[in-house]
Order: C-alpha cells, then sequence, then structure tokens
C-alpha cells in the first residue's frame, strides 16, 4: 500500500478527485448533439450537467458520515463502483430523461472520489501541509480539463455522443482497481456514533456555526458557483455563438485550462511562503477581478474568441489558487469528523454550481452575457465571503483545532 507521503499516493489521489473534470469536461463537446439527437431544447440538456450536481450534492451527505464510521476506502470502491454502471447507463440512454437519470447516479457515485480524497488528506496532514497536498493534487486534477474536452471533441467527431460515456467508463474502472490494490486506510479511529441521526445533526449543527468553517466553506462555494456558470454556459457559446466546430473546442477549453494547472502549481509553492490565508486573498482577489473584466466585455458587446479565453484563463488560474487553501481553512479545525466536514463543503459547493448552472441556461440569449454575469456575480460573492466573514477571524481562532 501507498505511503502518506509518496508521489504516486498524490498522484492517485489527483486522478481521483478529477473524476468530475473527466465525467464533465468529456461529453460538454457532445452536448449540442445531444440536444439534436433527442430534438430538446439547451434547458433540457443542461439538466445532465445541473441535476448532475445536485446527485453530487446529495451524495456528499452519504459519503462523508459513513466514512467517519466504516473507514474511506470501502466507501470509496463502491462509489467508483457505482459510477461506472451509471457510466455504463449514459452510453445505452434511449431518451434525454434516461440520459438525465443515468448521469444523476453517475456523478452521485463519483463525488464519493473527490469527498474521500480530501478526508484522506486531512486524515494525514494538517492546515498548511493539506494546502499544499491539495495543490499537489490539483496539478494531477488540472489535466482533466486539459485533456478530456479534447478526447470528448475527437470522439464525438468520430464516433458520436456516445462514445465519451465508453471513455469514463473506462476511466472509473481503471481507479477501482488501482483503489482496490494500492490504496491504504487512513482513518485511525472510526467512530462507531457517527450514523446515529442525533449524532449527524450535532455534527452538522456544530459545523454551520463555527464562522471558521462557514467563512471557508462559502469561499469554495462561490468559486465553484463561478466554475458551474463557466461549464454550463461554455459549449455553447464556443460552438454556437462563436461558430467554433466541436473537434476545435477542446483546444479553447484546454487552453482555458492551462490557467488551473498553472495557478496550482502557484498555489502549492505560495502557501508554504505566505501561509494560507494571504494566499487564500491573493486568489479571491484574482477570481473577481477575471469576472469583472468577463463581465464587462460580455455586456459591452465585444463577444469574441479572446474576451473570453483571457479572462476565463485569470479566472481559473486564481481558481486554482484559492480552491486549496478555502477547503484546507474549512476543514482542518475538525479533524475528528473530517468525513462529514467534507460532505457539507461538497455538499453546499455542488448546490451552487448546480443553482449557477441552471441560471446560466435559463438566461441564455445567444450570446455570452449569461456565462459573463453569472461567473462575475459568484466571484465578488467569494470576495464577499472573504472580506466580511474570513478576514474579520482572529488568527488564533482560524488555527484552533476542535477535538
Amino acid at each position: 500500500m501507498l505511503h502518506r507521503d509518496s508521489r504516486l499516493l498524490v498522484l492517485l489521489l489527483g486522478f481521483l478527485t478529477a473524476v468530475g473534470p473527466f465525467t464533465t469536461d468529456t461529453y460538454l463537446p457532445s452536448m449540442p448533439a445531444i440536444r439534436e439527437h433527442f430534438a430538446v431544447d439547451m434547458a433540457s440538456v443542461q439538466l445532465t450537467l445541473s441535476l448532475a450536481f445536485v446527485g453530487g450534492a446529495v451524495g456528499q451527505l452519504f459519503y462523508g458520515p459513513l466514512s467517519d464510521r466504516f473507514g474511506r476506502r470501502p466507501l470509496l470502491m463502491a462509489g467508483l463502483g457505482l459510477y461506472v454502471v451509471a457510466s455504463i447507463g449514459c452510453l445505452l440512454a434511449q431518451s434525454i430523461e434516461q440520459l438525465i437519470l443515468a448521469r444523476f447516479l453517475q456523478v452521485f457515485g463519483s463525488i464519493a472520489a473527490p469527498v474521500l480524497a480530501r478526508a484522506m488528506v486531512r486524515d494525514m496532514h494538517e492546515r498548511e501541509a493539506a494546502a499544499r497536498m491539495l495543490a499537489l493534487m490539483g496539478m494531477v486534477l488540472s489535466i482533466g480539463p486539459i485533456l478530456a474536452p479534447f478526447i470528448g471533441g475527437i470522439l464525438q467527431a468520430s464516433f458520436g455522443w456516445r462514445a465519451s460515456f465508453v471513455f469514463v467508463a473506462a476511466y472509473g474502472l481503471v481507479l477501482f482497481l488501482a483503489v482496490a490494490f494500492s490504496l491504504g486506510e487512513s482513518i485511525g479511529h472510526k467512530d462507531p456514533d457517527a450514523l446515529k441521526p442525533v449524532r449527524m445533526a450535532e455534527t452538522a449543527l456544530r459545523l454551520l456555526s463555527s464562522r471558521v468553517f462557514l467563512g471557508y466553506m462559502l469561499i469554495n462555494c462561490f468559486l465553484f458557483g463561478g466554475l458551474g456558470a463557466y461549464l454550463s454556459g461554455i459549449a455553447f457559446v464556443t460552438i454556437e455563438v462563436l461558430a467554433i466546430p466541436p473537434q476545435y473546442f477542446g483546444w479553447v477549453f484546454g487552453t482555458i485550462a492551462l490557467g488551473a494547472l498553472s495557478g496550482y502549481v502557484v498555489s502549492g509553492r505560495l502557501v508554504m511562503r505566505l501561509g494560507l490565508d494571504r494566499t487564500l486573498a491573493v486568489g479571491v482577489g484574482g477570481v473577481a477581478l477575471a469576472g469583472l473584466v468577463l463581465a464587462g466585455f460580455a455586456f459591452s458587446g465585444f463577444a469574441s474568441l479572446a474576451t473570453l479565453i483571457l479572462p476565463m484563463i485569470l479566472f481559473m488560474c486564481c481558481f486554482s489558487i484559492a480552491g486549496p487553501q478555502a477547503i484546507a481553512g474549512a476543514l482542518t479545525p475538525f479533524p475528528r469528523v473530517a468525513g462529514s466536514a467534507s460532505s457539507l463543503v461538497g455538499f453546499f459547493q455542488s448546490l451552487t454550481s448546480a443553482a449557477a448552472g441552471m441560471g446560466v441556461a435559463l438566461a441564455f440569449d445567444g450570446t455570452p452575457r449569461a456565462l459573463a454575469g453569472f461567473v462575475c456575480l459568484m466571484t465578488l460573492a467569494a470576495l464577499a465571503a472573504y472580506v466580511l466573514i474570513v478576514r474579520r477571524i482572529p488568527e488564533p481562532e482560524r488555527r484552533h483545532v476542535h477535538a
């Protein structure tokens, strides 16, 4: 089994957190084709994305407490198993309703990977060290948004929309086998009372009543709200508004995703020099600037590839700087309930992503305004959460570990 400081462990945990980007970004180039195949409107196709986020939100409420009780490894394998089966269900779907349901179950299963990977990091490391490991994992994770749309675009052009689900099913199967043969249990003390309703309610109330947890969690939620808005609209803006052929969509998406890779590289180094909170401030300020620039161009009528790509590169870079700090800041004070804390972070993160994504779909008017407007709104909310909550918490309170 892999040691906690092993580079191979970082790679495996990184590829586990990358399940989400690979799952979503591979089929994004096929969304217009899916709409045409099933003869439905954009909002119906977007439900395969937004309701899948809801599936992820629901799943996260289960995996964390279950893993606190039974361990991270068995829950991780169960989630990956469901993910593979549901991916095959997406492949075989004969209606948009069947595809929506299969996508819901697919993400419900897949969400075990990032939730439990984050909990494993907290099991093994403290505040800055945890943020650094999350950033290293993020470097691996960022490979997904770079490669997945290229793969999806090629599969769409060569074989049609169903081919992307063959790819992600195979990806999930490889991860299932890797976990089975190389990943040990990270939790030191399983909590026999973790699943008792009263205990679960007390834990949730305790977490949500902590302004430390709430502040960092809200920043993470709004960051992912911006990401959800971007993912919901990018294929339609690129392919339909800017008339980029689907097979070239990967170049656009992959170029923007390079911002995420650079951000994770910077994040891992910056946190060891500046500390968690100052690094978080840099990232949150950057995403807010990116959102304002993106919206400024969109609402001024300047719809071009450059006015889409350049602000989104800045957004993805600063998203990757801020994200690991927000998660580490929320989880590290609560080592005994790291699974439950990770679940709550992921639950609200997924709901925010789903709401922002659906907002983009409903407001889409054939221009980039809906995408840009919701990205800007979410980034400004993240900045507000930092300024109004996190920055006002005394340093000793942020670092205090609750038993």
